[in-house]
């Protein structure tokens, strides 16, 4: 179901939306952090640290002369929609992995803060430190293999030097599809013992087996005359996933 979502500000011509169920991360935030403001700050370095993660994905793609409709950020993270998916492996390796090296640039930058600039002590150094630790943990969980998340696309742009796209796509949905049961299981031990935190590992979990599927049906219809059909058949048969969450 979609939930609402209102638009922050436009980002070099890509709207930057947020959706209605971040206000619940908001709010885990602000009463896990060692105060309120604390807890708010972080959110709001997590915030930027996703829409720019997602923008490195959308501005490689426009490289490519793909553009992005908009990126929203939510609950499960962010996520980019491209108007059209890069066809050609290479390029979907490269709009894929752009994204974590944006977070581990980011997490890059924050180490040198820390090594070269007097930040002190308090809440600023406390979120340096926050980003630096958050981008590299963001850019290495989006490399894992859980289809369609970014490492789960990079495998799948590798198997299609081996495989049609449909049958790479349904090779990386149940590689995928394993990794958010994985994924599921460990979200919900966290939910018992941690609460909050738990639930969303299981959201994230739910999307990528959705998402994955939704993925192999776009390939399947692409692979059996997508380009002819009227944007009739396109709405009745199957919509576009988002690129990235």
């Amino acid at each position: 179901m979609q939930t609402p979502k209102y638009k922050l500000f436009d980002l070099v011509g890509i709207p930057i939306y947020i959706d209605i169920s971040f206000a619940f991360l908001l709010f885990i935030f602000a009463f896990s952090g060692i105060t309120f403001m604390h807890g708010i700050a972080e959110a709001v370095v997590l915030a930027l640290s996703v829409v720019l993660h997602e923008l490195g994905h959308s501005l490689m793609a426009r490289a490519f002369g793909y553009r992005t409709n908009d990126i929203t950020i939510s609950l499960i993270g962010g996520c980019a929609s491209l108007i059209s998916l890069p066809r050609k492996a290479w390029q979907e390796f490269a709009t894929a992995l752009a994204g974590p090296l944006v977070s581990f640039a980011l997490a890059a930058v924050g180490y040198a803060v820390l090594l070269f600039v007097p930040v002190g002590d308090g809440l600023f150094a406390d979120l340096i430190v926050y980003l630096t630790w958050l981008n590299i943990m963001l850019g290495s969980f989006n490399l894992l293999p859980g289809f369609p998340m970014d490492g789960g696309r990079l495998f799948r742009s590798v198997l299609r030097a081996f495989l049609s796209r449909p049958k790479a796509t349904f090779v990386a949905m149940w590689v995928g599809r394993l990794f958010a049961i994985l994924l599921g299981l460990t979200g919900l031990h966290a939910f018992v013992t941690n609460g909050a935190w738990g639930a969303v590992r299981i959201l994230i979990a739910w999307m990528i087996w959705q998402e994955g599927y939704r993925e192999y049906r776009l390939a399947l219809a692409e692979e059996t005359g997508f380009w002819n059909w009227t944007q009739a058949d396109f709405n009745a048969k199957v919509s576009p996933p988002p690129y990235d969450r």
